[in-house]
């Protein structure tokens, strides 16, 4: 009869789990991302049918990012904003903030792979130069609002969405992309 050896407790040897205070999983940040997208979404397609599109856009976006699905959704965004939301609209302000914020998130993850971590430090960061994006841009929101019924916004849009595709163009085009 054998005698079976009795296995010894791992201490040394073992390997080590990694420390990971000071980290946000990236599911959490994409999840954060997509969620946010989609509730800017609700805002602007609010009662439509056609919610679907941005959302699942908005959703690939987070999820696999790429300059293409990124751009899209940023545009169906402001596009569907401008459609559908009456000049004048109070939301302006938190739909500015938000799309800035996605905007944000939407860089970071375009370079980071699908799992793995992120500082706090970083996020940290990302949140500064938010703020300093929101400095200029809620007294420009202000400004909006105050003179939103001076007549159609078509130009500012279609301006916009024209700096948003030479984003993106400079981004495809760029060396090393």
């Amino acid at each position: 009869m054998r005698r079976r050896r009795a296995v010894p407790a791992r201490t040394a040897g073992s390997p080590a789990v990694p420390d990971r205070r000071g980290l946000v999983p990236l599911w959490m940040v994409r999840s954060a991302t997509a969620l946010l997208a989609i509730l800017l979404g609700s805002i602007a397609w609010s009662g439509s049918a056609c919610i679907v599109l941005p959302l699942v856009v908005a959703a690939g976006a987070a999820v696999l990012p790429s300059v293409g699905v990124v751009s899209l959704s940023l545009l169906l965004l402001v596009v569907a904003y401008a459609v559908n939301v009456p000049a004048g609209s109070p939301w302006l302000l938190v739909f500015v903030a938000g799309l800035h914020a996605v905007f944000v998130l939407y860089l970071l993850l375009l370079h980071l792979p699908l799992r793995g971590w992120v500082s706090v430090a970083a996020l940290r960061r990302l949140g500064v130069s938010f703020l300093g994006i929101q400095a200029v841009t809620q007294p420009v929101a202000v400004l909006a609002l105050l003179v939103g019924d001076a007549g159609s916004s078509l130009p500012v849009v279609l301006g916009g969405v024209a700096a948003l595709l030479a984003w993106a163009v400079w981004l495809l085009r760029r060396p090393g992309s």
